[in-house]
């Protein structure tokens, strides 16, 4: 009797265990380069790490983050419209960028300023209102 509740225990904890992977795997945004990259270059301990995933406030380009998306993101049909991205040192206008899951190409910057102040935070190599046109 023991042993049939010992199995009932450990199935329901692999079956949580495997579905709490698959909703991680399935809520978050894969970088299936880096992934791949991170797997050939070192061993990793925890199965997290094996996954590279991208931050949803960030824009990229290479697969390196190239600045940080604050505020509002509008998307009006093949153009996203970014209030205000900093960290933006990096960032190489002329060559294609990646959000989310959308690849796309700078057309206008309205304004740019190497440090912006709100009175609570210090922001450095700051572009705002970045239209951006949808590539693909």
């Amino acid at each position: 009797m023991g042993e049939i509740l010992f199995k009932i225990l450990l199935t329901v904890f692999v079956t949580y265990f495997y579905l709490t992977c698959l909703s991680w795997i399935w809520t978050r945004q894969v970088d299936i380069k880096e992934t791949f990259l991170g797997l050939l270059k070192k061993e990793t301990s925890k199965p997290v790490e094996w996954i590279a995933t991208r931050d949803p406030n960030a824009i990229y380009q290479n697969g390196k983050i190239v600045g940080n998306v604050s505020r509002d993101v509008k998307e009006i049909g093949d153009r996203v419209i970014f209030y205000e991205i900093f960290n933006t040192s990096t960032l190489k206008k002329d060559l294609p960028l990646e959000y989310k899951r959308l690849k796309l190409k700078i057309i206008r910057i309205e304004k740019a300023m190497g440090v912006y102040s709100n009175g609570t935070e210090v922001k450095h190599s700051v572009i705002q209102n970045v239209v951006c046109e949808k590539i693909r």
